[in-house]
């Protein structure tokens, strides 16, 4: 059985060195393909964990083996060097609540409704986000179960997005921290938000690495 039903990104903890390599993903059939950036490879055959960013399941922990050869494609295809994937074991799955998350710095307008059917506005500051959830800072006041709602392009198109107050940290920098849970998302948004945060992560990498 496939493990992977739409993924286009992974990560492969490199085994011979402590370090991540972002890779892009190819499903052919039941085949998975990795296609790696960079010229430093050989021809080698290697057994690793490899992190898939499935848009349908989250993230997949696997036991991979991996055979390493140079691009056919090359240089007509942006990759010098491609893997044949074997998925040997599922470790586990990252989803939902455990859903993996990355650090954001996102400054949104939010909503909230008020008394009868008023409209309360205000802005928060957005310090973690996962297709399951976020963080959120801000000096508005909400309290558990309140529900608030955003629009945000993640992908192709704007979404309106609800959230509710699942609980509440204060500080005493007069702010007010808040973990909120999605509220009745479609598959579609929880798709476009799941592959926003892979993303971000595979920036993240990507700039770390270019700045060791």
């Amino acid at each position: 059985m496939m493990v992977l039903r739409d993924c286009n990104r992974g990560m492969v903890h490199w085994p011979e060195e402590d370090r991540n390599l972002p890779v892009d993903v190819e499903l052919q059939g039941e085949e998975i393909f990795l296609y790696f950036k960079g010229y430093k490879f050989q021809d080698s055959r290697f057994v690793s964990e490899i992190d898939f960013y499935d848009k349908q399941q989250g993230m997949i922990v696997t036991l991979s083996e991996v055979v390493m050869k140079r691009n056919p494609a090359f240089p007509d295809s942006p990759y010098p060097w491609m893997g044949v994937c074997d998925v040997k074991e599922v470790l586990r799955v990252v989803q939902r609540q455990n859903d993996v998350r990355v650090s954001v710095a996102m400054e949104l307008p939010f909503v909230k409704k008020g008394e009868g059917d008023e409209e309360v506005h205000f802005f928060g500051i957005i310090r973690n986000l996962s297709a399951g959830g976020i963080f959120m800072e801000t000096r508005e006041a909400l309290k558990e179960d309140d529900i608030v709602h955003f629009r945000y392009r993640f992908d192709k198109m704007d979404r309106e997005l609800k959230l509710v107050v699942v609980w509440v940290k204060t500080n005493d920098r007069g702010t007010y921290g808040y973990g909120l849970r999605f509220l009745r998302m479609s598959s579609g948004e929880e798709s476009e938000v799941r592959n926003h945060v892979f993303r971000l992560i595979f920036e993240h990498a990507r700039k770390r690495k270019k700045d060791e």
